[in-house]
Parts: structure tokens; C-alpha cells; sequence
């Protein structure tokens, strides 16, 4: 049996912020900031959205060419959650019109959720008890506010939606080859719904290690044929920031074969770069980072044949690393180019430095508030440009608690 990914998109938010434009306010050197983190712009939730707007959004075209009832599934992974109890993944299923008769819940483990998620539906496929319906799989983030901190050219946020069948158009998936690696460690987290903290240093050495340790997993489970250099036509890293991917090819370039590195460069723009197109543009995408990766190379531009092998890195603080492979299906790039995903990026408005800041000083204000109502004048002229009339889930405003959306 074929499994794997029928259908894909991203939301990348309304919003974007030039990095150039932070590193000059923050007196650094926009050059060097771009260069160092391979981020161009960040996305950025104006208040009247929420993980559960994005990720609505992100699903809402895949939904609307799926017969629904079809859909058996929905799992929905995050680490920006709205509430310690009731899963988001009931708020997304009421919004899109999901049928009752579905299983749903949310997933938490720092920026492998997605991936946990994606994993999970993929087992309830292979293992038939799905009775012939798909899966929905969601992972939905953004980033705290930390104005002025050394993590703040390292943030951002999207939605990824994924229908995952048995009659994949876009990825076959490889259960069987797979490596895992995991540990008790306190690199990054988020201890409340403002605070997202942790230790840079620790972070970077955590995920090397898990890439290690997850890489050496997959060789000994595939087989000793394992060859680095031919097995997999591209790699997807996960990016808390774009510049991390040439770090973590370099250490398993140089595990498996110490070469220079200008040759490990070579080996980067080739079989990486592509998969980090989106990455530049949206900042740090949490868990739909290997998502976002496989967006980004099927919407371009590069010659590409049934059967190429894809090979994953997911990682999540706490921590957790994975090394998945996949294979491309015959005509990939020409069913994910249907969700023009770039253009939908470049219609984002760019908004100044002044604006980002008020944003996020005001969200983490009312982020615990009991009652709230999102301030639709405010950026000026957004709502009217990128929403009235868009059909996009938007928040209305919170009640008791009880928050409450609408389509615009």
C-alpha cells in the first residue's frame, strides 16, 4: 500500500517584515543579519488571528477540493496552543464544516508536533483502520514576543495543511525508513502563554546531537547500504532559521565523509538551498518547518523525476530528533504549483518596524485576557485589503474565555 501526501499548502499569514529594515532600528548590520540567519522577512499575525486562523486557513483550500466526508482525521499540531485543555483541532474542524463522525486532537512536542502529528495519521493509514478515509494533518505557529532580545531575527509563523491518503500525488511516504533519537533536555520552551525562553547554546548542541543520533538510527535500521551522498536527491532540515540547515549538512557531510568545505557548500546549494525558498521569507515555522520545505522546492523552478528520495530531519526542543525519507510522485511539482503559494506570499503587506512592535506588545498584553475584541483598524487599511470579503477565519473576539470566528 501507497501512503503519503495527496495534497499540501501554506499559510504564511498577511503580514511580513523586512529583516533589513529590523537589523538598521536594532543598530545591526542588515547584511550580516540576513547573511547569518538566511532570512529575508518574517510573517506576522495581525490580533484578529491565532493558530487557529491560520491553520483554518492553511486547510481551507484542501477542504474545499475534498469531499469532507472522506476525511476521517484531523490532528493538529502546535506549541502556540489558545488553551491548556480544550485541542484547537476542535475549533478547525467546526470552522471548516468537518463531519462529526471524526477523530481529532492536538499534538505537543515543540517543533516536532507537526511531524508527530503527520506521523500518527500516516500509522492510522498503514495500519487500515481508517476504512478508507484520509487524514488531515495541521501544524500551526508563531512566535512570542521578544522586541530587542538575540532571538528576535530568528522569529515568524505559518500553517501548514497536509490531506495524507493512500493515493498520494505529491510525496510516498517510506514508514520503514526512519531514525529517532530523543532526551531530557531544557533548550527551548515555553512555560506560559507569553514566555518563550531557553538557551541558545544548549539549543544548537541539542539539535546537532539529535541529528546524530537520529541520522545513526536510520543507517542501522535501513541497512548498511545506506549511502548519504546518493540516497536522497534533496534534504530538508528543520529551520528554527534557515542558516541552521548548512550547520546541520555540514555535520552529516562530515560524519559520513570528511570533505572540504567548499565541497560541502556545493553539496548545500544543490540538494538544500531549494528546499529553503519559503523558509527565507516566513522566519521560523516551528513544526510546519519540514512541511514548508517540501512546499518550497515542489513550487519551484528545478527539473524533477518520479522517485526522487527526499530525505527529513524533524527536530522539537525537549528534545526530540528524526530522520524520515520520502519519494516524490509523477507529476509533484505540477499539482503543488495549484496552491501558488508564492504569490500568496507576495501579497502579504509590509509593515514598518513601529507596527510590528505595537503588535506584539499588545498581543502579549490580552493573550490571557477573559474578554477581548480585536482591533480591526489597526494596521490601518489591513482588514479592508487582505480580508473583507477573502473568506479567511478570522477571530471575532473572546468572551468568558470562549473565543468565537468568523469568515471574513
Amino acid at each position: 500500500m501507497k501512503i503519503g501526501v495527496e495534497n499540501l499548502n501554506i499559510y504564511g499569514c498577511s503580514m511580513s517584515l523586512d529583516q533589513r529594515k529590523l537589523a538598521e532600528v536594532r543598530g545591526k548590520d542588515p547584511q550580516n543579519v540576513v547573511e547569518d540567519f538566511l532570512i529575508d522577512t518574517r510573517s506576522l499575525n495581525p490580533l484578529w488571528e491565532d493558530v487557529v486562523t491560520m491553520g483554518a486557513n492553511a486547510a481551507k483550500p484542501i477542504v474545499e477540493n475534498t469531499d469532507s466526508k472522506g476525511i476521517g482525521m484531523l490532528i493538529v499540531g502546535t506549541e502556540s496552543s489558545i488553551d491548556f485543555g480544550k485541542p484547537i483541532s476542535t475549533n478547525i474542524a467546526g470552522a471548516l464544516g468537518l463531519p462529526s463522525n471524526i477523530r481529532n486532537y492536538e499534538t505537543k512536542h515543540a517543533c516536532y508536533s507537526g511531524i508527530a502529528a503527520v506521523d500518527a495519521a500516516v500509522n492510522w493509514l498503514a495500519s487500515g483502520l481508517n476504512g478508507g478515509r484520509k487524514a488531515l494533518v495541521i501544524s500551526s505557529d508563531f512566535s512570542r514576543e521578544h522586541l530587542g532580545g538575540k532571538e528576535e531575527f530568528v522569529l515568524g509563523g505559518a500553517a501548514a495543511a497536509v490531506l495524507l491518503s493512500d493515493t498520494p500525488r505529491l510525496l510516498e511516504l517510506e514508514p520503514s525508513r526512519k531514525g529517532t533519537w530523543t532526551a531530557d533536555i531544557y533548550d527551548t520552551f515555553r512555560p506560559s502563554a507569553t514566555a518563550e525562553v531557553g538557551n541558545n547554546e544548549v539549543s544548537l548542541y541539542a539539535y546537532m546531537d539529535a541529528l546524530e543520533g537520529a541520522w545513526g538510527d536510520y543507517v542501522s535500521r535501513v541497512g548498511r547500504g545506506t549511502d548519504f551522498d546518493r540516497d536522497h536527491r534533496w534534504l530538508c532540515y528543520h529551520t528554527p532559521f534557515p542558516g541552521i540547515a548548512f550547520q546541520a549538512h555540514r555535520t552529516l557531510c562530515n560524519i559520513n565523509a570528511p570533505r572540504k568545505k567548499a565541497e560541502v557548500i556545493e553539496d548545500f546549494e544543490r540538494r538544500v538551498a531549494p528546499t529553503l525558498q519559503f523558509s527565507r521569507r516566513l522566519g521560523s515555522t516551528y513544526g510546519a518547518s519540514n512541511l514548508v520545505g517540501i512546499a518550497g522546492l515542489l513550487s519551484g523552478d528545478l527539473e524533477m523525476r518520479a522517485g526522487d528520495r527526499m530525505g527529513f530531519y524533524a527536530y522539537g526542543s525537549g528534545a526530540i530528533g528524526e530522520f524520515w525519507s520520502a519519494k516524490l510522485c509523477d507529476g509533484a511539482q505540477t499539482e503543488m504549483r495549484k496552491m501558488d503559494i508564492r504569490n500568496s506570499l507576495d501579497a502579504r503587506r509590509d509593515v514598518s518596524v513601529e507596527e510590528y512592535e505595537r503588535i506584539e506588545c499588545t498581543r502579549n498584553q490580552v493573550a490571557e485576557l477573559s474578554d477581548f475584541i480585536p482591533d480591526r483598524s489597526f494596521p490601518e487599511g489591513l482588514w479592508e485589503s487582505a480580508y473583507r470579503g477573502r473568506g479567511l477565519l478570522t477571530l471575532e473576539g473572546v468572551r468568558d474565555y470562549v473565543r468565537t470566528y468568523v469568515w471574513s
